[in-house]
């Protein structure tokens, strides 16, 4: 079958309702990865998936297409964590999951966090880590050496996702989320095989979970707060669901199981990427409340996932214990003086 073939076919089946495999998900999300279709199919296709809703295999398989084409992040480390999200909340809080990144880098994960500028959010992974000096642009080589040497890198999405460039327009132009806004935290750069993924909307944190498990994700914890927060919350249960080595467990997580108290989700909000890194460098200085409590909340989750802490109690000790011995921060300074020096270490 000719390539226009196969994509009016897969137009056709789900267009008329019909599931795709994985197998068939990945043969037509390949062929758009590799610019084999002219945009308005593109659009057919996504307006149709959104429309059906997208399965687990389906977004398994745009998955697995998708890795094909990443540019691949090397690492002499291994268990690496990755702290992305998929957005999509509409909160407005401040970027929890890219500060509990850097405090459980601190605190003995190694971290290839991924991320992107803003999107559905007021601030971006990428925007506030531009804010706090970090250059996301980073050739690969300087990952890598980001990665090695700190434990920590940031893997900038359009960077490391060139083929993404050919279905940029027309996502702008439909105007809705479609299924790669689902991709992002299936689609690590630096292969990472433990994750801690907050989702915006509740209804996707099974499916989600699904999808990694039928990756072969090896520890995970796909988390959506009570309240609408993609992250671990304070101010109620967070919904859970823990993938390990494909045996998925549903389970629900509350502020007194990190040893933290409530907050409200008013107490954790920022405008934009500026009073974000702001917030950031107050917690990784001590500053106490509820942004810190929050942060290492999530971080503990994130610890917890990577097992290097045996629960969320010993991972929350360890996040505080990292922010209060000025590691988290020096963490923050050593990835912004690397991410510019390059891939090379500078000469003394």
């Amino acid at each position: 079958m000719t390539n226009a073939g196969l994509m009016i076919e897969m137009l056709g089946r789900v267009s008329g309702g019909e599931d795709l495999s994985t197998e068939q998900m990945t043969l037509v999300i390949d062929l758009i990865m590799q610019g084999g279709c002219p945009d308005v199919q593109i659009g057919l296709l996504l307006t149709a998936l959104h429309a059906k809703g997208e399965t687990v295999d389906e977004i398994a398989g745009a998955a697995l297409a998708l890795r094909q084409h990443m540019t691949p992040i090397s690492s002499q480390r291994s268990n690496l964590l990755d702290t992305c999200g998929t957005g999509g909340s509409g909160c407005g809080a401040f970027n929890i999951s890219t500060a509990a990144a850097l405090v459980a880098a601190a605190a003995g994960a190694a971290v290839a966090k991924h991320g992107n500028r803003k999107i559905t959010s007021k601030s971006g992974s990428a925007d506030v880590l531009t804010e706090l000096g970090v250059e996301i642009n980073a050739d690969t080589a300087t990952v890598e050496r980001c990665l090695d040497e700190l434990g920590v890198c940031f893997c900038f999405a359009p960077a490391l996702h060139p083929s993404m460039k050919h279905v940029s327009v027309i996502r702008r132009e439909l105007g809705f989320p479609t299924i790669f806004n689902l991709l992002g935290p299936l689609c690590n750069p630096a292969g990472a095989s433990r994750q801690l993924l907050g989702v915006g909307k509740p209804e996707l944190r099974n499916t989600l979970a699904a999808a990694l498990a039928k990756l072969g994700s090896e520890r995970a914890a796909v988390v959506a707060g009570s309240d609408g927060l993609g992250e671990v919350t304070l101010s109620g249960p967070t919904d859970v669901t823990e993938i390990r080595h494909g045996v998925l467990t549903e389970t629900t997580w509350t502020p007194a199981d990190f040893g933290l108290e409530n907050a409200p989700l008013s107490a954790v909000l920022a405008e934009g990427p500026q009073q974000s890194a702001a917030i950031i460098q107050a917690v990784l200085t001590g500053e106490r409340g509820p942004h810190r409590d929050i942060v290492v909340a999530n971080a503990a989750a994130a610890l917890y996932v990577a097992e290097v802490a045996p629960d969320l109690a010993a991972g929350a000790e360890r996040a505080a214990a990292a922010i209060d011995s000025g590691a988290a921060a020096a963490c923050l300074e050593k990835l912004a003086r690397i991410s510019h020096e390059g891939g090379r270490p500078a000469s003394t």
